[in-house]
């Protein structure tokens, strides 16, 4: 057997760049050989295709960058604060790609691809579920916390495309008045019940 000569969390960290950049139809196997410097043969033969690259790459990042993003959920302080750095997080990295990785792939893939839109689905109903039990935290009910989770995940969905039009100070006040709006509906709801 031959020893492998390379990391695969390492060639999956260089594949992320890549597919975020041209997209999943934009870049081709030759470029993912060039930037890892692994060759098509090991590739396919540690990942299938191309498809079981990015479908690495993906939990990569889950596990690397979204993970700690979703854990500034859990700080204290005062929800409609730390939804916004939640929110933010995604948006003010100047060193990285702006936004979130699976929203990025989904935009492209999702109606055409099974696997990405599971890979999805898991993504978002995580992130639902951490803003859910917050919701909770703050004395929501669980049917109320679940409802407004999921507004808040449709307002994640949208602002991480939203990024990529808009302005810095644009950014944030979609999201400030996305927030707020949600907020305020839940306010208003718990109120008037």
């Amino acid at each position: 057997m031959r020893y492998k000569e390379y990391n695969i969390n390492k060639v999956l960290e260089k594949c992320i760049p890549v597919f975020w950049e041209k997209g999943f139809r934009g870049c081709s196997i030759q470029e993912i050989v060039k930037v890892t410097g692994v060759n098509r043969f090991s590739l396919y033969h540690e990942f299938q295709n191309k498809e079981g690259i990015l479908y690495n790459s993906l939990k990569l990042y889950d596990e690397r960058y979204s993970k700690q993003k979703f854990d500034l959920l859990k700080k204290e302080g005062e929800l409609k604060n730390v939804l916004q750095e939640f929110y933010l997080s995604f948006l003010q990295n100047k060193d990285e790609f702006q936004g979130c990785f699976y929203i990025h792939i989904g935009t492209e893939l999702a109606d055409d691809d099974l696997e990405i839109k599971k890979l999805i689905k898991t993504y978002l109903s995580n992130l639902e579920l951490i803003i859910s039990e917050r919701l909770q935290k703050e004395n929501s009910t669980k049917e109320d916390a679940s409802f407004y989770a999921r507004h808040l995940v449709g307002l994640f969905c949208t602002s991480m495309s939203f990024c990529l039009i808009h302005s810095e100070k644009e950014k944030e006040k979609h999201i400030a008045n996305g927030i707020q709006v949600i907020l305020n509906k839940k306010i208003n709801y718990a109120t008037s019940s």
